[in-house]
Order: C-alpha cells, then sequence, then structure tokens
C-alpha cells in the first residue's frame, strides 16, 4: 500500500473536495444557505422544506443538485432527496395521511416559460421510501402547483389544467389562435383515487377580464396546445368547513370562492372586474399565489385568508406590479358590507420582487414563515413582523435559485438506507472517521469501533462522539505501524438515540489513505440488526 504522510492528507482535503461538503458523502451537494438573519430564540421548532431549483433567466446556473431538501436553521443538510425523487420537485414538505407521517412531493418535467410542471404526487414515509404515487382521475395530467391533503388525510387537492380549442375572436384572437388552457383541479379520495370533485374555469368564468391578455407572441400565443393561452392560472386550491374551495388564479388577478356541490363561483376577491368586494389600497394585491383559509365566523359572515402576494408577473417587464415589492398577506373579508380589512403585511427583506411562485405558511406558534418564490429566498417573521431569520437559498452570487414554495415544520426520519462511514489514515496512527445517515432525525451519539478485517467478528471499540450535525468526525489514534496493519484495519460505526438504543448501524469500511472513497465489504457478522426489527421496538 503507497502511503501518503498525514499532514499532506489533511492539508490537501479542502482543495481536492472543494465543492464536496461532507467527506462521507462526496455524492451529495446540497445548496449552501447564505443567511443574513441567523435564527433568533422566537423562531419557531423545526426544519426547513424547500426544492431549490434553477431559475428562468438565460444565464441561470442554479444549484449544483436541484432537489428537494430538509435543512437546519444554520443551513447544515438533514436529508438530501436527490436519488428519491425525479425531474424538478415542488411542494415538498411533511403532513399526515391516515394518521401516518409522510412527506409529501410533486415531481416531473417543468416549463418554466408555460408555469406548468407535469408529473405526479409522491407520499414518502419516514424511511424516505415511496408509498404512494397519486394521479389525476379520467386521464387528466397533474400539474405542480397544488397538492393539498384534505378532510384528515382522506382526500387530497391536485391541479390538472386542460387545453381547450376555443374561438378566441371575442377575446381579440386572431386567425389560428384557437387554444386556451381550462385551469382546475380535482379532489381524489386518497386510498382508492375516486375522483370526489372537479372544477373547471372554463365552465364558469369568462376569460374576457383575464390579467393576462391574449398575445400574439409568446409562451400563451394561443396557437397550439402547449402554447394555450392561460388566461386563469389556477395555483391554489383549499377546502373549507363546508365543503367549499378557495383558489388562487394568478392570472386573473383574483380569489374565488367555490361552491364545493355546484361548482359555482359564491364570490370573487379582486381581479380587473366582478370583485364582491371593495379593496383598499392596503389590501391590494397582484398575481397572487397561495390563498390559505385561517378563520371563519361562526356565522359565515366575516372570513380571514392569507395570501402570498407577488406584485409582478414573469410574462411582464421587470417592476410591473402595484407595488414596490412582494409580501405575503393576512386580510379579513366582511360579507355585510362587502369590504376588505388590511390585518397584517408581511413586507419581503431587500425588497425582493418574486415574479412567480411563493407562499405564505402561517406557523402554530403564531410566527409566520414566508417563502419568496423565484426571488430565491426565506423569512421567518414574528407575530408583529419583527425578522427573526432570513436566508438566500444559495450563497453564490447570480446563480438565480428559486423554490416554488418552502415551510418549517417538525420532523422525524429514519432512513432506510446505510449509515455513510470514511476512515482515513496513515502509518502515523491518526485515524480520522467521518461519518453520516441522511434524512436521520435522531442519533445523539456515534459509537466507533474497529473490525477485524478477516473474518469480521472481531470487534474492538474505539469511542464515541456526540453528533454535531449531518456529518461527524471522529479522531483516534493507535499502532499503524506496519503495511500489515493498515490493510487489517476496517472501521465500522452504530448510531444510538437519547436514550442509548441502536438505531442503526454501518457497514465494515476499509481503512483508507485516499481522498474520499467509500469501500464497503458488507460483513454480515457486523451488520446483525435488522433495521425494521429495531424501528417496531422504538
Amino acid at each position: 500500500m503507497q502511503l501518503i504522510k498525514p499532514i499532506f492528507l489533511l492539508s490537501a482535503l479542502p482543495y481536492v473536495l472543494a465543492d464536496w461538503q461532507y467527506l462521507s458523502r462526496p455524492d451529495l451537494s446540497p445548496p449552501r444557505l447564505n443567511i443574513t438573519v441567523p435564527a433568533k430564540s422566537a423562531t419557531e421548532d423545526g426544519y426547513i422544506f424547500i426544492t431549490p431549483s434553477t431559475g428562468f433567466s438565460p444565464d441561470s446556473v442554479g444549484p449544483s443538485q436541484p432537489g428537494a431538501y430538509i435543512l437546519r436553521d444554520n443551513g447544515d443538510l438533514v436529508w438530501s432527496g436527490v436519488g428519491y425523487l425525479a425531474g424538478n420537485i415542488a411542494n415538498f414538505r411533511p403532513t399526515v395521511i391516515n394518521g401516518r407521517a409522510v412527506l409529501k412531493a410533486a415531481q416531473g418535467l417543468l416549463s418554466g416559460s408555460h408555469g406548468r410542471m407535469y408529473g405526479n404526487q409522491a407520499v414518502l414515509g419516514q424511511d424516505y421510501e415511496t408509498v404512494k404515487i397519486v394521479r389525476a382521475a379520467k386521464h387528466r395530467l397533474v400539474s405542480v402547483h397544488e397538492f393539498e391533503v384534505v378532510d384528515g388525510g382522506r382526500s387530497v387537492l391536485v391541479e390538472t389544467p386542460v387545453p381547450v380549442p376555443l374561438d378566441l375572436g371575442e377575446f381579440g384572437g386572431e386567425e389560428g389562435q384557437e387554444w386556451i388552457l381550462s385551469s382546475g383541479f380535482q379532489e381524489i379520495d386518497t386510498n382508492t383515487g375516486e375522483l370526489l370533485f372537479e372544477w373547471y374555469s372554463l365552465d364558469h368564468i369568462s376569460p374576457k377580464y383575464s390579467a393576462l391578455p391574449l398575445q400574439q407572441t409568446g409562451p400563451f400565443n394561443a396557437y397550439n396546445s402547449e402554447d394555450a393561452w392561460d388566461y386563469f392560472h389556477l395555483n391554489s386550491a383549499a377546502k373549507d368547513r363546508d365543503g367549499n374551495y378557495l383558489i388562487s388564479a394568478r392570472n386573473y388577478a383574483a380569489i374565488f370562492k367555490i361552491n364545493g356541490t355546484s361548482g359555482e363561483v359564491i364570490w370573487q376577491l379582486g381581479g380587473t372586474h366582478g370583485s364582491d368586494f371593495e379593496v383598499p389600497s392596503n389590501a391590494h394585491f397582484a398575481f397572487q399565489h397561495d390563498a390559505r383559509i385561517r378563520y371563519i365566523s361562526e356565522d359565515g359572515l366575516t372570513e380571514r385568508i392569507s395570501l402570498f402576494d407577488n406584485e409582478g408577473h414573469s410574462q411582464f417587464e421587470p417592476g410591473h406590479g402595484v407595488g414596490g415589492s412582494s409580501r405575503a398577506r393576512y386580510i379579513e373579508l366582511n360579507h355585510t358590507a362587502g369590504t376588505v380589512r388590511e390585518i397584517q403585511t408581511f413586507w419581503a427583506p431587500d425588497g425582493l420582487v418574486a415574479n412567480s411562485q411563493g407562499n405564505a405558511q402561517f406557523l402554530p406558534g403564531g410566527n409566520v414563515f414566508v417563502n419568496w418564490g423565484q426571488a430565491g429566498a426565506v423569512t421567518e417573521f414574528g407575530p408583529d413582523g419583527e425578522v427573526l431569520f432570513h436566508a438566500y437559498l444559495d450563497s453564490y452570487p447570480n446563480k438565480d435559485v428559486q423554490s416554488y414554495r418552502g415551510f418549517r415544520s417538525p420532523w422525524t426520519g429514519y432512513p432506510g438506507e446505510d449509515v455513510a462511514v470514511l476512515a482515513l489514515g496513515d502509518s502515523s496512527g491518526e485515524v480520522v472517521v467521518y461519518v453520516s445517515w441522511n434524512g436521520d432525525t435522531e442519533t445523539d451519539i456515534w459509537r466507533f469501533y474497529l473490525v477485524d478485517g478477516e473474518t469480521g467478528a472481531e470487534r474492538k471499540y474505539l469511542g464515541e462522539k456526540k453528533r454535531t450535525g449531518f456529518e461527524t468526525e471522529f479522531r483516534v489514534s493507535f499502532d499503524l505501524s506496519s503495511e500489515e496493519a493498515l490493510d487489517r484495519v476496517f472501521v465500522a460505526a452504530e448510531a444510538l438515540d437519547r436514550e442509548g438504543r441502536i438505531l442503526g448501524r454501518s457497514r465494515v469500511t476499509a481503512l483508507s489513505d485516499r481522498t474520499p472513497y467509500i469501500f464497503h465489504l458488507g460483513l454480515d457478522k457486523w451488520a446483525i440488526e435488522d433495521l425494521e426489527q429495531v424501528r417496531l421496538e422504538l
């Protein structure tokens, strides 16, 4: 074995691994958050759930590995979804379905210029393996904008836009312009896939007053089904206690309440024409996303809703909009007076404008977590509007990283994949062990062993170390004075929770004097614990 002096080895690693954040997992390259306001003590509990992807600008670089990520407030990785979910990812967050804690995410192929992503909705278990794939009924294609769990997880709402041929002369269309997109959604039974409700905009709302005029060029020119005029653009759907639906229509610049039986419009808020409410300037919004029901009075005459007010649109010139920057809004509707009252507005730090995407999550303790969509940042606000945390989704300038939605939530993960271990050492006798377990939230202590390289049966306790983050580094020295000894050194790690219970064990890993590569022998005498049985005992 050709040995490398330890001083050279350890000093060379930062250069060799310039783009590798975790030595035990050189295959992973998660985004590096640029945290401009570190998390304050009033920040609520939970991890950050984001889906960073490449922006829409022609010179966008984007994250090294777009996908679904769970991060800590300091930017440290909890879980990388690379290899678990495919294509572009959105709507990634924990939820509960049939009493079971799961993750949900949309995955598919994105057409950024059209604002649509066709694919399916995935449900993952606490081991991050796929539990269920949700598809639309009646051979509809599912797009990205909504995957809302309703009625205690018994059903879900998904977006299902349909291109429709239509004479558009009434709306300024020229010869050959004959395709329009009818925005819609379905409510689907989670267990059976049965269609419970279906709604489409063209059946109820005229394109005449769209805030996105029919164009002769561009992605919505209406000359073919792919470029169908997206006059409505449904981007969120929620269900209220009475079985009615609240939907947001970005390209109508309006929010609607839809009757859950007939599909008729109960009321309209905003838009260029037809609003049932007088909207004051301090509650105005444009090209919004993520309308959510927050409160309905017992008599139904007062409603409070939240929304993400983009104040800009990717199909228009920069700066087009009503206000100076994007914001999250909390407003009250008075059905008796037909008025709107601003309760609170959460303004984007640094004057950010999200020309597309975005959401506002109201947390259990009263804070509000806002994802700034195309602007590529997340902020947590206190109830009084104080910025408690703010971070950009990648630390490198001009990368143009974005995330459709972002969330904060508690989560418990028991990964099904192996613990990853890298052991570096040479004849000096110092061994440096790096260990990680992608998705694990429960390990408190890492325990390390020297394992006999020939049989795997004998092991020597080397020590233990409290977990320090996604990856923990452990150093130990012992006699490795001969090449024969070096060739027989194998290391393994054991994960223990706060109660001292064994959660998992790594495979046996050969000692290496090279830059990080993982060598697994797969010795059965070490990996004796059946992880599924361990979890059943917890």
